[in-house]
């Protein structure tokens, strides 16, 4: 628990006022850096908390913004996605979490669990992290 917190903010931007959106254009790591996140992140981690910290610092593509209210990242070791990779998305209206945790090529953490409750409009940055999860997603 205390890994993945003191992992997380070490690095931390000082500013907490500023808008969630200006993480766009940043790595993962920045959105998990987030406090509208931290509290989510530590509670659904379970004993993951490790590895969710070591894939948030992993590479990806920058922040993006999709629906207009959700800002998402992902980040994957060098072996792929399957292998290792962490998809974070934030529903800015709603103030929801949305994660997966992905390591040998299974899914090891889903919040929510079931994805047919994963927005349509975080299908696109699921493609990227990974094709057949976004596949396997419904509609809300």
């Amino acid at each position: 628990m205390a890994a993945l917190l003191v992992g997380l903010s070490l690095t931390a931007p000082a500013t907490g006022q500023d808008s969630i959106e200006s993480v766009i254009g940043q790595p993962v790591l920045a959105l998990a850096q987030r406090h509208e996140l931290t509290t989510a992140l530590r509670f659904n981690s379970g004993g993951h908390r490790g590895a969710l910290a070591a894939r948030l610092r992993d590479p990806g593509p920058p922040v993006a913004l999709a629906g207009d209210r959700y800002i998402y990242g992902f980040g994957c070791r060098a072996e792929g996605c399957r292998e290792g990779g962490a998809f974070l998305a934030f529903d800015v209206h709603e103030e929801r979490v949305y994660l997966l945790l992905t390591e040998g090529g299974g899914v090891r953490l889903s919040v929510p669990p079931d994805p047919r409750a994963w927005p349509e409009a975080l299908r696109p940055g699921l493609r990227e992290f990974i094709p057949t999860l976004a596949e396997a997603m419904g509609p809300r």
